[in-house]
């Protein structure tokens, strides 16, 4: 068989953009993970739509499981500031195992708002770093959220990580009538790698610290102490972006007050075993 020169360059043309398109770099706005942001946000202008399917399972000595969505409106008001608006709704179910107990049921409607201001550009500057609040405000629970957000890309952008750390204070709402604070302190790493131009694989590490009452003050110390692993896949399609992870609770919870019960089987008896993801985004 003979080619002609013209059809070999063709053909080696051809090749080297197959080749290329196996490491592609990030979309611009692209969020490879679930329970951590990069800084990679929507430029001005541009929209988009993200629905959010949370499921969290399992608690020492009680049957468990809870329900999640978030359905969210998000734009670019500058190139470096992106504006967000979320519906949430939760539900949660338990019953006590021994001694054997009613089932118990709470839900909770609310809505928050989210502002991300990106301080460094990860594709200009030597690392990402934005700064992100959200507050919100619902039916029995109010809170109040700031995070700040690293990012460093290798190997031509196919490679991210990021590490977030996450302030949150909580106030719930009890039958007296009272608002009780909660707060938590997290440390949430991740690496995520572009396989193809629309594939991306990734794992997601939390550090997870509750507090009763506010992080900082007087001798204050975290109640518990868990760590969560699990991987995350993206699909990068049209018209919809599917995000889906889960993660498991590492057997190295930590008991800070050294309270009895609080830590089975290396596990926090009252954060989830077990929790997925599933997520869906589309620009418009």
């Amino acid at each position: 068989m003979r080619f002609s020169v013209s059809s070999l360059l063709a053909r080696g043309v051809l090749a080297a953009a197959c080749l290329s398109s196996l490491s592609a770099p990030a979309r611009a706005d692209d969020q490879p993970f679930l329970t951590l942001y990069t800084t990679d946000i929507d430029s001005q202008g541009e929209r988009e739509l993200e629905q959010f399917f949370i499921w969290k399972h399992g608690h020492a000595n009680a049957a468990f499981n809870e329900f999640e969505t978030r359905s969210e409106f998000e734009t670019g008001i500058t190139d470096n500031l992106q504006g967000s608006l979320y519906l949430n709704y939760d539900w949660a179910r338990e019953r006590q195992h021994n001694p054997l107990g009613l089932p118990e049921s709470d839900s909770n409607l609310s809505v928050s708002g989210e502002l991300i201001w990106r301080v460094l550009n990860v594709y200009f500057d030597p690392v990402g770093l934005a700064f992100y609040f959200e507050p919100a405000v619902g039916t029995h629970e109010r809170s109040f959220e700031t995070k700040l957000l690293l990012q460093k890309n290798f190997f031509n952008d196919t490679l991210r990580t990021a590490l977030n750390v996450n302030l949150e204070d909580t106030w719930a709402h009890d039958p007296s009538g009272h608002w009780n604070e909660e707060s938590a302190l997290e440390f949430n790493l991740g690496a995520a790698y572009n396989i193809t131009p629309v594939w991306s694989l990734g794992f997601e590490f939390d550090n997870e610290h509750g507090f009763e009452g506010e992080v900082i003050g007087a001798d204050q110390r975290p109640v518990s102490n868990s760590f969560y692993l699990g991987p995350t896949i993206q699909y990068v399609g049209r018209p919809f972006t599917i995000t889906l992870g889960a993660q498991t609770q590492l057997p190295i919870a930590g008991n800070p007050t050294h309270t009895p019960g609080a830590v089975v089987n290396g596990m926090t008896a009252d954060d989830e075993h077990f929790r997925a993801t599933l997520r869906l985004s589309t620009d418009f």
